[in-house]
């Protein structure tokens, strides 16, 4: 009787845990199961489970006018997967539907069903599920039991005929819920296990995509940009067809299906708009009824955005309809749009930058300054009758001041035309000083040919002139220094002028100062070369200062195109 009371409940537990498999693999019942805990959830699984529930008694056994059944499988699983109101729950249909088929232990197991759905729930708040090992698992089981047949003694009637029936069926009820509830908690903590795979799977795509496509979006989003970004998301997503859009028109469709349909800026756009409009900013084809392309079945797409406003879309073509991976796919179009919207708005950031600093240094070219002007012109006059000769010089030295300053010079030049132009300035500036002042050049010619950001000598030339020499009487000293250093080339700007105090030191590295001469220097060096770049300035009051800075001799060596890509330790 045992042996054949075992395969029979063997048989119960068979059914249960193909329906379990089978619901294991449908999207809807995993998010379910695993999702957000709300009363439709609650619902649904205490539907579920009591549900089970009710197999295991129609395929229990009869035995002396009562059933061996596995019926508390139910219950118990769906307090351990749901949580104290769906075992509650479950457990209660269940002990109904127990109760309605009757005999003399129909109102104890009825009982005693939603004792162990309710207790099931308590013991998963104190420890997941998915945590659970089968230590744990055997010892529910057998407390399960216990309680079963505890409250059957206590409440079946007679006390002999419910003893003699626990007797027979004792041994194999026990082992045959112990086995359910090992096989239900596997197969859920498989599919778990899965998922969550297939989530970092997922993920890890998307980072490996947003990787890829870092360097095309760095120039914003644009029919090129998304040329190349949805060449990549098809390739290594493995989608049937990729679009782009931005908010009016498609940038860019990849896929071969998608590429030849002869209306795919219509059907894009339709989609565009779809999402666009949508609320989450997340759709998938199920949500609008679209045409699509014949060998198209299925689109995910998902916004992209800047500054927190819709600007394009991201859009995935399938040619399978199958429900079973839209989750995943939908799920992998936003996480992408969120990655790809990230880097629009990190490419914007330093378009900024760049227009700021090109801003700054349009500002010191276009920089003339009104008293060094007026200065000029009045000096010019003054020679005009008594050194025409001197007079003609100044005003070529003065024309090609602004020849240089009003010419377009790129970002880079070679330190031969910057020296130039500081020439220029300096052979004016020595007249002004009415020969107070002498300048001394020491250049290593072989670093003439080095490329270096345009002005960043001359402000240095400008502030030792202005704030160092010119409130000295006489002797005025300016060295202008270039020389390798080591591997590298070391330029220096002294004078033997007034000096700078500790405070005004302190007003010029505040990065707040309003000033753009010696801070943009020293702020553009270091954002080329690299933070441990830049200006060192040593100054004594009363005795001069020198301003010098050490770039690479491989960065000096050549220029750096305004459009090429920059290395990270230019960043």
């Amino acid at each position: 009787m045992t042996i054949t009371m075992l395969l029979g409940l063997l048989e119960d537990i068979s059914v249960i845990a193909v329906i379990a498999l089978i619901i294991g693999q449908l999207d809807y019942f995993r998010n379910i199961m695993y999702g957000k805990n709300n009363w439709m959830r609650i619902v649904i699984l205490s539907t579920l489970f009591g549900f089970l529930s009710v197999i295991g008694t129609e395929n229990g056994l009869r035995v002396n006018d009562a059933l061996a059944n596995t019926r508390i499988v139910g219950a118990v699983a769906g307090g351990l997967i749901g949580g104290p109101v769906v075992g509650f729950l479950a457990g209660l249909i269940g002990g109904i539907h127990r109760y309605s088929i009757g005999g003399f232990t129909a109102f104890a197991c009825a009982i005693s069903t939603v004792m162990n759905g309710y207790l099931a729930g308590i013991v998963s708040t104190k420890m997941n599920m998915l945590r659970l090992k089968w230590q744990h698992i055997v010892l529910i089981g057998v407390t399960a039991e216990l309680i079963q047949k505890v409250m059957v003694l206590l409440m079946a009637k007679p006390f002999s005929a419910a003893l003699e029936l626990e007797v027979k069926i004792a041994i194999p009820t026990t082992i045959m819920t112990i086995a359910g509830l090992l096989l239900f908690t596997r197969v859920f903590q498989n599919l778990k296990m899965m998922q969550d795979q297939s989530g970092a799977l997922g993920a890890n795509l998307a980072l490996s995509i947003a990787s890829q496509t870092l360097p095309h979006l760095r120039t914003g989003l644009n029919e090129y940009s998304a040329k190349k970004t949805a060449e990549l998301i098809r390739e290594m997503a493995k989608v049937d067809a990729v679009a782009i859009t931005d908010r009016e028109k498609l940038l860019s469709a990849k896929g071969h299906e998608l590429e030849n349909h002869l209306q795919k800026e219509t059907l894009c756009a339709q989609v565009a708009e779809a999402v666009l409009n949508h609320p989450t900013g997340i759709w998938c084809d199920k949500d609008f009824a679209l045409p699509h392309p014949p060998r198209l079945k299925s689109i995910n797409a998902a916004s992209l955005y800047h500054q927190n406003q819709k600007i394009g879309t991201l859009q995935f073509y399938y040619k399978t309809s199958s429900s079973k991976t839209s989750q995943t796919n939908e799920k992998l179009v936003d996480g992408l749009a969120k990655l790809l919207s990230v880097q629009i708005e990190l490419a914007e950031i330093e378009h900024q930058a760049k227009m700021r600093k090109q801003a700054e240094v349009s500002a010191l070219q276009a920089q003339i300054n009104p008293h060094f002007l007026f200065n000029t012109l009045g000096t010019i006059m003054s020679y005009c009758r008594t050194d025409p000769d001197q007079a003609r010089n100044l005003i070529g030295h003065l024309s090609d001041i602004f020849r240089r300053n009003l010419k377009s010079k790129g970002n880079h030049h070679s330190l031969q035309e910057e020296l130039d132009g500081i020439k220029s300035y300096l052979e004016i500036e020595k007249v002004r000083f009415s020969n107070r002042l002498k300048v001394n050049m020491e250049i290593d010619e072989t670093l003439l040919e080095c490329k270096l950001p345009v002005l960043t000598l001359q402000p240095i030339v400008e502030n030792a002139i202005h704030h160092g020499l010119s409130p000295k009487v006489s002797d005025c000293l300016l060295t202008i220094r270039v020389e390798p250093y080591d591997h590298e080339v070391k330029i220096s700007i002294e004078d033997n002028g007034v000096g700078i105090s500790e405070e005004r030191l302190a007003e010029i590295w505040n990065s707040q100062s309003k000033g753009i001469g010696l801070i943009n220097v020293h702020s553009r060096l270091q954002s080329i070369y690299g933070k441990k770049y830049g200006l060192t300035i040593q100054s004594q009051p009363g005795l001069g200062t020198v301003v010098s800075f050490v770039a690479p001799l491989s960065a000096f060596e050549k220029e750096v195109h305004p459009d090429a890509p920059e290395n990270d330790h230019h960043r």
